[in-house]
């Protein structure tokens, strides 16, 4: 081995490790739960349990400025659905076609504290749907000088539901090792109202509400195929 000492043979060592580690991690495929040709505003239906959607100005949709919005999402959806015995609750969807690095959900956590709201009393909740089916959510508080907001929302990447920035993170990582990207949504909730334990009741029966009143066809672009199959 003339001309080469063990240092170099290490070091070429990891340098093809790395390679082959970095090669492992470049998606050959996707998978896409939204079906072709599909759209937010057809899939959701207008009357929601008690609540109808009603066409209401100036949505608050927190973004940061020069946000990669129009590449991050390829179908958003905003609405205000009101009842008569209930609190109005603010529907607003982002949906992605691709999970990468670069192109993820922003989840409300970073999008309202970046436009000056203090986030309080995040926590993980479980919302039974019936039939022993579980759906992982997000509870949050966002309050600024002129607004307080509760908010409840999910994501789903791929058939997975993250509840935390780390575990979206975590998920996008084991999708890669696995050799595919996928599309992905958020769907958050919200009264503009501070959190009590009636507005958090009737955000929960709006999301399940929602959940099911989804046609079973496009319930995976909501929230994955094996939530879907145990709801069906």
């Amino acid at each position: 081995m003339s001309g080469i000492n063990r240092r170099d043979v290490v070091m070429g060592g990891a340098l093809l490790a790395g390679a082959a580690g970095a090669a492992a991690l470049v998606p050959r495929g996707r998978l896409v739960l939204m079906p072709q040709g599909h759209e937010l505003d057809r899939m959701v239906p207008q009357k929601i349990g008690a609540w109808t959607h009603v066409p209401t100005p100036g949505i608050v949709m927190p973004r940061t400025e020069g946000s990669l919005s129009s590449k991050i999402y390829g179908q958003e959806l905003s609405r205000v659905y009101f009842a008569d015995d209930k609190l109005p609750v603010i529907l607003v969807m982002a949906y992605g076609p691709i999970q990468n690095d670069l192109l993820q959900l922003h989840r409300p956590e970073v999008c309202y504290s970046a436009v000056g709201f203090e986030i309080s009393q995040t926590v993980k909740r479980m919302l039974p749907m019936g039939q022993g089916v579980m759906l992982p959510m997000r509870e949050l508080v966002a309050r600024s000088d002129r607004r307080t907001e509760t908010i409840t929302y999910w994501t789903r990447v791929g058939d997975d539901l993250p509840t935390s920035g780390t575990e979206q993170r975590l998920v996008k990582l084991r999708q890669q090792w696995a050799g595919y990207i996928s599309d992905g949504i958020l769907v958050r909730m919200s009264c503009a109202e501070p959190p009590s334990a009636q507005v958090r009741e009737q955000l929960a029966e709006f999301a399940r509400l929602l959940v099911l009143a989804v046609p079973a066809v496009d319930r995976p672009a909501l929230v994955g195929r094996t939530l879907s199959a145990r709801l069906a």
